[in-house]
C-alpha cells in the first residue's frame, strides 16, 4: 500500500479531496485523513504543495462529505446510531454528552467535538438526528474543517523541515508552523473548557450556624425527658 505522500504525490489536491470526502461521508478508511494533510505539508516543505490551496481542499471536501452524512442521519434516525456507529465509539455516555454540547452550544460543539479524537464523524450522525439546524452544522463544520487543515498542513510541513531547517527559513513558514501550533492550543483549551463545564458542581459545604442536614436522623429523647400520659382532669 502506497504511503499517504507517495499517494499524494502522485494524485495532488484531487487525491486529498477524495479521501478526505470519503472519510466525512462516513466511509471506514485504512489510514486517517489527518495523515494525509500532514504529508500535504510535507510535500510544500518540498515546494510540491502549498498552504492555501491544500486548507481550501481539506475545507470544501470537509464540509460537502459531512454535510451528506449529516443529511443521510436526518432520514436514518436513532436507529443509526444504535447499530452503526458503535463502530466509531459511540457509547450512551458519549450520547448524552454530545446532545448537551449540540444544546447548548451549537456550532461551537461542532467545533470542539469534531477535534475529539473518536468524535469527528459521530459529531456529524448525532447533529443530524438531533436535527441540529443546517445552516449552524455547516458553520461549524466549515470553521473546523479551516482549523484541522491548518493544523494537520503546519504538522507535517514542520516535521519535514526540522527544527534546524525551520530556524532558517523565512517569516511565512514560522508563521504557518506557529498558526498551527496556537490553533492546536486553542482546541485544547476549548476542550478543557467544555469538559470542566460539563463537570456537575460538588457538593456545597454546610453553612456555620445553619439548619441541621436534612438527612440526620432526630435525636432520642432523653430518659428524664420520657413522654408520660397527660394526667387526667
Amino acid at each position: 500500500m502506497e504511503s499517504p505522500t507517495d499517494f499524494l504525490a502522485r494524485w495532488h489536491y484531487a487525491g486529498l479531496f477524495g479521501i478526505i470526502l470519503v472519510e466525512e461521508a462516513g466511509v471506514p478508511l485504512p489510514l486517517p485523513g489527518d495523515l494525509f494533510i500532514a504529508a500535504m505539508g510535507a510535500l510544500a516543505f518540498q515546494q510540491r504543495a502549498a498552504f492555501l490551496p491544500t486548507v481550501a481542499v481539506v475545507t470544501a471536501a470537509t464540509v460537502l462529505g459531512a454535510t451528506a452524512l449529516f443529511l443521510f442521519a436526518r432520514h436514518a434516525g436513532r436507529p443509526l446510531l444504535l447499530r452503526v456507529m458503535r463502530r466509531f465509539g459511540y457509547t450512551e455516555a458519549r450520547e448524552a454528552r454530545l446532545e448537551g454540547w449540540l444544546t447548548r452550544r451549537g456550532a461551537l460543539a461542532v467545533v470542539v467535538g469534531r477535534h475529539i479524537p473518536g468524535l469527528r464523524i459521530v459529531m456529524t450522525v448525532v447533529a443530524g438526528v438531533l436535527r441540529l439546524p443546517h445552516t449552524t452544522f455547516v458553520l461549524g463544520t466549515l470553521l473546523a474543517g479551516m482549523i484541522w487543515g491548518t493544523l494537520y498542513f503546519g504538522i507535517g510541513y514542520g516535521l519535514a523541515a526540522g527544527w534546524r531547517e525551520l530556524a532558517g527559513r523565512d517569516l511565512l513558514d514560522w508563521l504557518l508552523y506557529a498558526g498551527g501550533l496556537a490553533l492546536a492550543g486553542a482546541a485544547g483549551w476549548l476542550t478543557w473548557r467544555e469538559y470542566h463545564r460539563r463537570r456537575p458542581p460538588g457538593p456545597p459545604p454546610p453553612a456555620p450556624g445553619g439548619p441541621p442536614d436534612a438527612t440526620r436522623p432526630p435525636d432520642r429523647p432523653s430518659s428524664g425527658s420520657a413522654s408520660r400520659p397527660p394526667d387526667r382532669a
